[in-house]
C-alpha cells in the first residue's frame, strides 16, 4: 500500500477517524425543498461513507431561517429536522465513516427573497448580492450564538459526532472575523479579541451544552483576497486563539463570494494550491489542520500529509466525481478512479435547471452521471444481452461502449484512427495550456472499455457493409463533428486553417495569428498561440468571448488573455478573408485586420454523419456531437442514457 500516511488513523478531539480523506460540506441539492432529509440525501451521503471516506461533513445547515443561503439548505433551526438527520447519521455510521454537520448562517451573503431578511454584524453590503443588511444589536448577536448552540444540540440528538462552524467564504463567522465586514464597537468588534469573541462564545456554548467530547471544528478562509479583507497574518493569530477557545480542528479554505475563484478554483490552478496556507497555520497550532485545494490525485495527498503541510485533506469535487476514491486508492485500483479536473461543468450548475439535462437534478459530475447514487440513476445488468456496435471513440462513444458492456451487452467499438487519437474533440481540447487533465478522463474511459470487455477496432473505417456484417441489435452512432466552414468570400483562396489542426501542430505557428471566433475553442487556441506568436488577435461577432464558460473558469481565462496582451475585437463581423487577414464590420464601419502569418478558423462545428443508418439495426441511436454539437457534459449524459436504456 503506497499511501500509508493517507490511510493512517488520527484524532479530532476524542474522535478517532480511520483515514485522512474527508468529504467537505458542499451544497448538494439532495435535501428536500423544506430542508429535510429524504431518500436522495441518504443515497448521496451513504455512497461517500461506503466509498471509504473517513469523515463526512454534512453540507451548510442553517441555524435560523435568516441564515439560509442556498435552495434546499438543511433546516437546522427546528426539531423537525431531528428524525431525518438521525437516519442520515445512522446510514453514514453503518457504512464506516464518522460524520459532523456544518452549522451555517449566510449573514450578508444571501438575499431577502431567500432568507426573508438579510442580517450581518455591520451594515456593510455584500459586494455580490448588494443588499444593505440589518446590523445586529448586541442582544441579537447573543441570540444568534444561542441558535448555533441549539442547532448543535439537535445534531447531537440525531447522533452526529460533532459540528463544524462555517466561518469561511464570507459567511457569518468570517463576517465577524474580517476587518472588511466587522465595524462593530461593542464586545464583538474592534481588535482581534473583539472580532473573535463571537467564535469564542459559540464553541464555549456548544461544549457546555454537548460535552467536551462532542467535536467542534471550524472552517476558515486563510485569506479573503479582497481589499481590506482578512489577510494571512491575522488568520494565523486567529487560528491560535481558536485553538485556545476549544476548537478541535481547523479546516483551511480561502475566499469570499467576491473572490469566488478561490472557493471554486478552475482547472488551471494547481492541485494542492492552498497547502502553503495550511502549513503556515499548522505551524502555529497543535490541533489538526485540514486543507482544501483541488485535491484529486492520491500521490499529491500522500505527499502533503507526509511533508507535514496538513493532517488531512478535503476532496470536494473529487468526492462528487467518485465517491469510491478512498477504496480505489487504498486497493491500488488507481486506473478506476474517476478523475475530477475542476471543470465545474456539472457540479456547479445544478441550481440552474436550464443548464441541466432532462431528468437530471442535484449535484453531479459530467464524467459520472451516476454520482448522486440515487437508485434510479444506477446502471443495472441487462435482462437480455444484446449485440451492440458503437461507431466513434470520442467521449460519447467510449462512454456508451463501456457502460453498455458493464451492463452485460456484447460491445464492439469502431474507430477510424489509432488509439493515440482516442477521445475525439476531448483529446484535441487537451492541447491548449492548462487542459492536459482532459487526458486523464480519456485514459479512464479507455481503461473502462478494456476492463469491461469492449472489443475495439482501431484504424477501422465504419461502413454500412461492415456494420451489416456485425449484425448489431443496437447501433450507436457517435461519429462526432467537423469544423464549421462558413461561406465567406476569400476563405478558400487565402490559406485559412482550422483551429483543431493548429492545436495538433499542423501548421506550426510563426510570429502572428488571427483567430476568427471567440468561443472556447477560439480563446484556447489564442492562448495556445502565445507560445509561438508575439502577436495574437481574436475576432468575435458577439458582444463578449467565451460567454458560456462557468464563472471562475471564464474569469481565469480572461485574466490570462489580458496578461498575454491578446487583442480582442468583439461585435466584429468578418466580411471577407484577404491574404494574412480579414475585412470586417465593427460599429457600422468597415475595418481591416491584416499582416498575420496565420489566420485560424474557430467558428464551431457541425454534426458528422458519414452514412444513413436506417435498417442497420433494430435500435439505432445518434449521440454526442453527431446528434447535436454541444459540450462533453451533454455528450456523456446522452451516452449514459442510451446505455442505461438498451
Amino acid at each position: 500500500m503506497p499511501f500509508t500516511k493517507t490511510f493512517s488513523p488520527y484524532k479530532i478531539g476524542s474522535l478517532e477517524i480511520k483515514n485522512r480523506l474527508i468529504v467537505p460540506a458542499m451544497d448538494s441539492g439532495v435535501f428536500d425543498q423544506k430542508g429535510f432529509v429524504y431518500q436522495p440525501t441518504l443515497d448521496y451521503y451513504g455512497a461517500r461513507a461506503a466509498g471509504g471516506f473517513g469523515l463526512v461533513i454534512i453540507e451548510i445547515t442553517a441555524v435560523e431561517p435568516t441564515g439560509v443561503g442556498m435552495p434546499c439548505e438543511p433546516a437546522g433551526w427546528t426539531d423537525e429536522c431531528i428524525p431525518g438527520m438521525t437516519k442520515l447519521a445512522s446510514v453514514i455510521h453503518e457504512k464506516g465513516a464518522k460524520t459532523i454537520v456544518q452549522l451555517h448562517h449566510a449573514g450578508r451573503e444571501t438575499v431577502s427573497l431567500m432568507a426573508g431578511k438579510v442580517v450581518a454584524p455591520s451594515s456593510v453590503p455584500c459586494p455580490t448580492n448588494r443588499e444593505t443588511p440589518h446590523e445586529f444589536t448586541t442582544q441579537e448577536v447573543y441570540d444568534l450564538i444561542q441558535h448555533y448552540v441549539d442547532a448543535a444540540v439537535r445534531m447531537q440528538k440525531a447522533g452526529f459526532d460533532g459540528v463544524e462552524i462555517h466561518a469561511s467564504h464570507g459567511y457569518m463567522g468570517g463576517q465577524f472575523l474580517s476587518p472588511r465586514s466587522n465595524k462593530r464597537v461593542d464586545e464583538f468588534g474592534g481588535g482581534l479579541d473583539g472580532r473573535a469573541y463571537f467564535m469564542k462564545l459559540v464553541v464555549e456554548g456548544i461544549k457546555a451544552a454537548c460535552g467536551k467530547d462532542f467535536v467542534v471544528t471550524t472552517r476558515l478562509s486563510a485569506l479573503e483576497n479582497r481589499i481590506g479583507g482578512l489577510e494571512m497574518e491575522e488568520t494565523i493569530v486567529f487560528a491560535s486563539m481558536l485553538e485556545e477557545y476549544g476548537y478541535d480542528a481547523l479546516h483551511i479554505s480561502a475566499g469570499t463570494y467576491e473572490t469566488w475563484e478561490t472557493i471554486v478554483p478552475p482547472t488551471a490552478w494547481q492541485s494542492g494550491w492552498n497547502l502553503g496556507n495550511a502549513r503556515r497555520i499548522k505551524e502555529a497550532v497543535n490541533i489538526p489542520v485540514i486543507s482544501v485545494g483541488l485535491f484529486h490525485d492520491p500521490y499529491t495527498i500522500e505527499t502533503a500529509i507526509k511533508r507535514g503541510d496538513c493532517d488531512a485533506v478535503s476532496l470536494g469535487r473529487q468526492s462528487i466525481a467518485d465517491p469510491d476514491f478512498p477504496n480505489k486508492a487504498v486497493g491500488g485500483a488507481l486506473a478506476d478512479i474517476i478523475p475530477c479536473i475542476g471543470c465545474t461543468q456539472r457540479c456547479m450548475e445544478f441550481n440552474y435547471p436550464e443548464n441541466l439535462m432532462p431528468g437530471d437534478w442535484g449535484v453531479g459530475c459530467m464524467y459520472n452521471p451516476q454520482s448522486s447514487h440515487r437508485a434510479d440513476r444506477m446502471l443495472q445488468l441487462a435482462a437480455e444481452p444484446k449485440n451492440v456496435v458503437v461507431v466513434g471513440a470520442g467521449p460519447a462513444g467510449m462512454t456508451a461502449a463501456w457502460m453498455s458492456a458493464y451492463r452485460g451487452h456484447n460491445v464492439t467499438l469502431i474507430e477510424k484512427n489509432d488509439k493515440l487519437a482516442a477521445g475525439g474533440q476531448l483529446r484535441i481540447g487537451a492541447f491548449p495550456p492548462f487542459k492536459q487533465p482532459l487526458t486523464r478522463e480519456i485514459r479512464y474511459m479507455l481503461h473502462q472499455c478494456e476492463k469491461n470487455g469492449v472489443k475495439i477496432c482501431w484504424n477501422t473505417e465504419a461502413t454500412k457493409e461492415l456494420i451489416a456484417e456485425l449484425k448489431p441489435d443496437v447501433l450507436i452512432m457517435a461519429t462526432g463533428a467537423k469544423p464549421l466552414v462558413p461561406n465567406i468570400k476569400g476563405l478558400k483562396e487565402t490559406g485559412v486553417v482550422a483551429a483543431n489542426d493548429v492545436l495538433q501542430g499542423n501548421p506550426v505557428l510563426k510570429q502572428s495569428a488571427l483567430i476568427i471566433g471567440g468561443g472556447e475553442v477560439g480563446a484556447e487556441t489564442a492562448e495556445y498561440a502565445t507560445d509561438y506568436c508575439s502577436k495574437v488577435t481574436i475576432v468575435e461577432m458577439l458582444p463578449e468571448i467565451v460567454p458560456t464558460l462557468y464563472l471562475t473558469v471564464r474569469n481565469a481565462m480572461l485574466a490570462r488573455l489580458k496578461k498575454e496582451e491578446i487583442e480582442i475585437h468583439t461585435n466584429t463581423k468578418v466580411l471577407e478573408f484577404i491574404p494574412g487577414g480579414v475585412k470586417a464590420e465593427c460599429g457600422g464601419e468597415e475595418i481591416t485586420l491584416d499582416g498575420y502569418d496565420t489566420v485560424i478558423l474557430a467558428l464551431g462545428s457541425r454534426p458528422y454523419k458519414p452514412f444513413e443508418t436506417e435498417g442497420l439495426a433494430k435500435e439505432v441511436y445518434t449521440i454526442g456531437d453527431a446528434d447535436a454539437v454541444k459540450d462533453a457534459k451533454w455528450a456523456i449524459y446522452k451516452a449514459y442514457c442510451v446505455a442505461k436504456e438498451i
